[in-house]
């Protein structure tokens, strides 16, 4: 490894530590899993394993040729992710939600189901920044850069139109919860996707991502539109959690597998 690589290394060591330290501390510390349900405590635990499991797929199968074919560079990449998934954990509180308060402290599952369809969202983006051949891995924080930001930015702009933060973490609205994490996944596909393939040049990367990357937005005002016809009113507290919540899951998860599906190879 090179100098700029090992000391990538040690900066993304320190981030996965700092990262991660309120998802391992909370589940411990703030809700012990002895006075949490089985499911929460499953999902706590089994979610970054899968993820990384995913991420550790795309790298074995899709990625440059040095990288899928050197056991240091796969953990390199793989703690790579870590802080990445990490950095947007300390992140997602200055935009709403908050793993730390919402999640453990106040064990809120509305918050619990968002939070975990970021992580998922964040993982495929940075798979997809994973994907192709490159000269490094700037290339990889420049793709996931682009895309993440692009995720936060759309988030953030919805939420200012809708309050569905408000929703998930003052009404704890369930279906606001599964429509945010079907949001995330959905729109996590699609720009992935559009950041994947061979590195010719940052332009170049640009061009395509909004190309391919455009379909986004679709999946945004769509949630953005059942956000607004479906958070909870006065005389509706409580939305039904399958028509308001897990169908709209469902139906935005669709369109960013299907984006990723018409798309094609890479």
């Amino acid at each position: 490894m090179s100098d700029d690589e090992v000391f990538t290394l040690i900066a993304c060591l320190f981030l996965a530590v700092w990262g991660w330290k309120q998802w391992v501390g909370g589940l411990l510390v703030f809700e012990p899993p002895s006075r949490r349900g089985v499911t929460q405590v499953l999902g706590w635990l089994l979610l970054p394993p899968l993820a990384g499991a995913a991420m550790l797929f795309v790298l074995l199968r899709w990625s440059s040729s040095d990288v899928r074919n050197s056991g240091i560079y796969i953990m390199f990449y793989l703690l790579m992710w870590i802080a990445w998934t990490g950095l947007w954990n300390q992140i997602m509180p200055f935009f709403g939600i908050s793993c730390r308060d919402d999640a453990f402290e106040r064990n809120n599952s509305a918050a619990e189901l968002a939070i975990g369809g970021g992580l998922l969202g964040v993982t495929f983006i940075f798979a997809g920044s994973n994907i192709g051949e490159g000269p490094g891995w700037w290339v990889v924080v420049f793709c996931a850069t682009l895309a993440t930001a692009s995720l936060l930015l759309l988030w953030m702009v919805g939420n200012q139109m809708t309050r569905v933060a408000e929703d998930i973490t003052v009404d704890r609205d369930i279906s606001a919860g599964w429509r945010t994490a079907g949001f995330f996944i959905g729109a996590g596909l699609i720009l992935g996707r559009a950041v994947a393939g061979d590195w010719h040049s940052a332009d170049a990367t640009v061009v395509d991502f909004l190309q391919k990357g455009a379909p986004v937005l679709i999946v945004w005002a769509t949630e953005v539109a059942l956000d607004q016809i479906m958070g909870p009113t006065p005389k509706r507290p409580a939305p039904d959690k399958f028509l308001c919540g897990f169908l709209p899951f469902l139906i935005l998860v669709g369109a960013g597998v299907g984006d990723v599906f018409l798309q094609g190879p890479w």
